[in-house]
């Protein structure tokens, strides 16, 4: 009798332990951790070119959607304004984060987080031997591009600020 409120009390705990498991194991939030990345002059950065400049770019990947052959490049155009504004970033800025890894990030974020991002200067991250870490939850689209729907973390660390002149 002993042994089978054991083995009854024993299977009870195996369930428990199972049930908490497998509901602790939901889908794992996307978390993106790196340093900023400057791009210097970067004219794909729709939120930072002049409104001309964005007529321009609308017309040309429009015209160039309705083509039939097309370059690699003008493909990858055409890709990313579809992507901007089928979802609705064609406003949004973007920034570039390195990851651990070494990968560059291409994120889209809010007008507001561009404007805390901003408030960092290149040249005295460089002067003063630091960086911007930073953590956000994204959103990764079928087309290869990320969307930041939280930024959880900005740091100033010591360490190397690693830019690309365009």
């Amino acid at each position: 009798m002993h042994l089978l409120k054991a083995m009854i009390n024993l299977k009870t705990v195996f369930a428990l332990a199972f049930l908490s498991l497998f509901f602790s194991c939901s889908e794992p939030e996307n978390i993106l951790k790196g340093d900023l990345y400057f791009v210097l002059l970067d004219a794909s950065n729709y939120q930072i070119i002049s409104e001309d400049r964005r007529r321009v770019y609308k017309e040309t990947a429009e015209r160039l959607a309705s083509e039939d052959s097309l370059s690699i490049p003008q493909q990858e155009l055409v890709r990313k304004y579809e992507f901007l504004k089928r979802n609705d970033l064609l406003d949004k800025p973007k920034i570039f984060v390195k990851t651990p890894s070494g990968k560059v990030d291409e994120i889209y974020i809010s007008l507001d987080d561009f404007k805390t991002i901003s408030e960092y200067s290149l040249k005295e991250l460089i002067e003063n031997n630091q960086r911007v870490y930073m953590e956000m939850q994204i959103d990764s689209s079928k087309d290869g591009l990320a969307i930041a729907n939280k930024i959880h973390t900005i740091q100033i660390k010591d360490g190397q600020t690693f830019y690309k002149q365009n």
